[in-house]
C-alpha cells in the first residue's frame, strides 16, 4: 500500500512527474508514475535501451509518434513501447493530460529522479531552464534521444 501523501514529486522538462511505486517496492519488476503534462509539453524523441514503457491515459489528448507511426491517445487509450523503439510524444489541445506510465523492469525512476527538479513553487520553470540536465543524465540509464530539443 502507497499512500498519495508518501509519493515523491519531480519535474521533468514541463512534466511533474509523481513516482507512485519504484524497483525498492516491486522487487525490481516495474515502476509506476503519474505524469502530468501542460498542452504542449512532452518528450522530444528518444528511446529507451533497457525498459520497456507503457502509457495509460487518464485525461487529455497526446500525440504519441513511435518508430514513425504517428497516433492520438484520449482518455481511457493505452500504448506499450518496447526497449530500442524511437518514439515522442506532445499534449494536443486545451487540456492538461494526465498519463499512468509503467517502467519495466524498473530503473528509470531513479533517471527521473536524479535529473528531475524536486516538486516546489518555481519547479515547473526551472524544469524547462535545465532542460540540459536531462539530456546530460540519460545516457548513464540507457536513454537516448534522437535529438536535442
Amino acid at each position: 500500500i502507497v499512500p498519495a501523501a508518501d509519493r515523491r514529486t519531480y519535474w521533468l522538462g514541463g512534466q511533474r512527474q509523481a513516482l507512485i511505486v519504484d524497483a525498492s517496492q516491486t522487487n525490481g519488476r516495474y515502476a509506476l508514475s503519474h505524469s502530468t503534462i501542460a498542452p504542449g509539453g512532452g518528450a522530444a524523441e528518444h528511446s529507451h535501451s533497457r525498459e520497456a514503457e507503457a502509457f495509460y491515459v487518464i485525461a487529455g489528448r497526446l500525440r504519441y509518434a513511435l518508430d514513425g507511426r504517428t497516433v492520438v491517445l484520449e482518455k481511457g487509450d493505452f500504448l506499450h513501447a518496447e526497449p530500442g523503439h524511437k518514439y515522442s510524444f506532445e499534449v494536443i489541445g486545451p487540456e492538461t493530460a494526465e498519463v499512468l506510465i509503467l517502467y519495466a523492469p524498473a530503473g528509470l525512476e531513479h533517471f527521473v529522479a536524479e535529473a528531475g527538479v524536486p516538486d516546489q513553487a518555481d519547479a515547473f520553470q526551472k524544469s524547462m531552464d535545465e532542460a540540459g540536465a536531462v539530456m546530460a543524465a540519460a545516457p548513464a540509464y540507457g536513454v537516448r534521444y534522437t535529438r536535442s530539443s
